[in-house]
């Protein structure tokens, strides 16, 4: 089958990206306004974008009535967001924090989901997360057309991570997680996700010339 990008409706490219592009991390990102009223809500459109310093991005549609939803709300105001990392036992509240309440509405609040303060922002992460990623927005970039698109800049000032989820260290290795003792849940298309199956590992190629 060939498919013109040109010519397809908004809802079939949608269809068509999401199943494709796949795996993909989940961004559950929780937010807090200057009201100290907190937000949150999960996102697939979602990644790294480089590490000096450590920075990710993540895309966010607008709600259909064209406003911004509150974690784009929030974040621009406060310049702050945290990323919480979505592991397999979180997956019923994080599917559950993903509907759409009226503006102002805490997800947070309304599913009982127990949270701790953020260290170097204004800001929760959710207690039950396993590794968060404590951002500064950087920039917010708007494409799209019927129904427009926010792509946030964030840079990482502080990482939080399990010691359950830490490899085994030895003299001169970074910090990283393990990769048999991480359990993250992915986004397939349509209502499907995915937890990590096998694990396979690969040395990198070395250079030549």
């Amino acid at each position: 089958m060939e498919l013109d990008a040109q010519t397809l409706r908004a809802r079939d490219c949608y269809a068509l990206l999401t199943s494709l592009i796949v795996p993909r991390p989940i961004a559950w990102v929780s937010t807090k306004d200057q009201a100290g009223h907190t937000n949150l809500a999960p996102f697939s459109y979602f990644s790294g974008l480089g590490s000096d310093p450590p920075m990710l991005t993540l895309a966010i549609a607008q709600r259909r009535d064209g406003s911004d939803k509150d974690t784009v709300r929030i974040a621009r105001a406060t310049g702050a967001l945290c990323v919480n990392l979505v592991e397999e036992h979180d997956a019923a509240r994080m599917n559950a924090s993903s509907a759409e309440l009226p503006p102002g509405e805490s997800e947070i609040e309304r599913l009982g989901i127990a949270t701790t303060p953020c260290l170097a922002i204004e800001g929760v992460r959710v207690a039950s997360a396993r590794a968060a990623l404590e951002c500064r927005l950087i920039d917010v970039h708007r494409y799209g057309r019927t129904r427009a698109v926010n792509l946030l800049v964030a840079e990482v000032v502080h990482f939080f991570v399990d010691d359950g989820l830490l490899s085994a260290s030895h003299a001169g290795a970074p910090p990283a997680a393990a990769a048999d003792a991480i359990r993250p849940l992915s986004r397939l298309g349509d209502r499907w996700y995915a937890r990590l199956g096998e694990r396979l590992a690969m040395p990198r190629p070395g250079t030549t010339g």
